[in-house]
């Protein structure tokens, strides 16, 4: 009923407005010069009436939004009373336009109860969306798995076999462990087990040789050094060995032997050019033994070893003044042992 009591209020105002419009010359005038029969007391009738139709169209219009715009209406109560509609043909615009201004509030006024859906639980479900950060938090805890899933790899990874080079790797390891704990045979055993895993293992072989050769083993560490001579990873490291064990067996010729098979190997290896010299030397052959040590010297000439040896072969080859010379860059370079340390101050006495 506030709403009606408003149109009401609106109405009143209109009407005011009218009747103030009608007290003007200009539109009094006209009503004047046909008032001939003294329907000028009509006006005033003709008004309420036209408020009363206003005011049942708005609450009709109130009580039925949906009904389709109730503008047709002043005209239908106009038409209803056509003698006064024509002899009050000033007035009947500006009522009618109060009518059709009212029809059109009150058209409107139904469509602002958009409020009354607003109770609708429309909103209240957007409300009731808050729970929406309820697919973001369970989101973020996938996260936590994602985080724990590279441990799966790293289990994996510890968990797989090894390799034959990391189990070769490994025994090689538990030799050396067992020799400091001074278990000489064991480590044997697992030196072994390093070279049936991984032929090719750098360390392992020549440390079984060496444990064979102080137990006086020496054809089965010959064995294990000729095995290695035969693969080419080990190639030079096995051939040197094998023939320092010669030698060691007083098989110096055999040992030369050893190293020439192998000189392609050992062309860029000072140890190899070193030790071939000394036994050249040893041969008789001191010619082909300087040559030997001069490489030596080219490839480490920070080795006093070399330098003494070389001194050496000159003296054997009768050039005593470059023997000299050797012996004195020998004297000022480490890698000279105890004997070859004094032997290089006897020469130069």
């Amino acid at each position: 009923m506030s709403v009606v009591n408003k149109m009401l209020r609106d109405l009143d105002a209109r009407r005011i407005g009218a009747d103030e419009r009608a007290a003007l010359p200009t539109a009094v005038t006209p009503l004047a010069a046909h008032d001939e029969r003294g329907r000028g007391r009509a006006g005033p009738l003709l008004a309420a009436i036209l408020l009363l139709s206003a005011l049942a169209v708005a609450a009709w219009l109130a009580l039925r939004p949906e009904v389709p715009p109730p503008s047709p209406a002043p005209v239908a109560a106009i038409a209803a009373n056509p003698p006064e509609a024509q002899t009050a043909a000033t007035p009947e615009p500006a009522a009618a336009t109060g009518g059709l201004r009212l029809a059109e509030q009150l058209s409107t006024s139904p469509q602002a109860p958009a409020p009354h859906r607003a109770p609708e639980p429309a909103p209240k479900p957007a409300a009731a969306t808050a729970p929406a950060p309820l697919p973001a938090a369970i989101v973020a805890p996938s996260s936590s798995p994602a985080k724990v899933t590279p441990a799966e790899p790293r289990i994996e990874k510890q968990a797989r076999p090894l390799s034959a080079a990391e189990r070769a790797e490994a025994e090689y390891r538990r030799g050396l462990a067992l020799l400091r704990a001074g278990s000489p045979d064991d480590a044997a055993g697992a030196y072994r087990s390093a070279l049936a895993e991984q032929p090719e293992h750098a360390a392992a072989r020549p440390a079984l040789a060496a444990l064979l050769i102080e137990a006086r083993a020496y054809d089965e560490a010959e064995e294990v050094l000729r095995k290695g001579t035969e693969l080419p990873a080990v190639r030079l490291a096995s051939a040197i060995a094998l023939a320092r064990l010669k030698v060691e067996r007083n098989q110096s010729g055999a040992a030369l032997e050893v190293l020439q098979q192998h000189a392609a190997a050992g062309e860029r290896s000072a140890d190899y050019q070193g030790f071939a010299g000394a036994l050249l030397n040893r041969a008789g052959r001191p010619a082909e033994a300087v040559e030997r040590y001069q490489a030596a010297t080219r490839l480490t000439p920070a080795d006093g070893r070399w330098w003494a040896g070389l001194g050496i072969a000159l003296e054997a080859a009768g050039r005593p003044a470059e023997a000299r010379e050797a012996f004195l860059k020998a004297r000022g370079l480490p890698g000279l042992t105890p004997d070859l340390a004094q032997l290089v101050e006897q020469r130069l006495r």
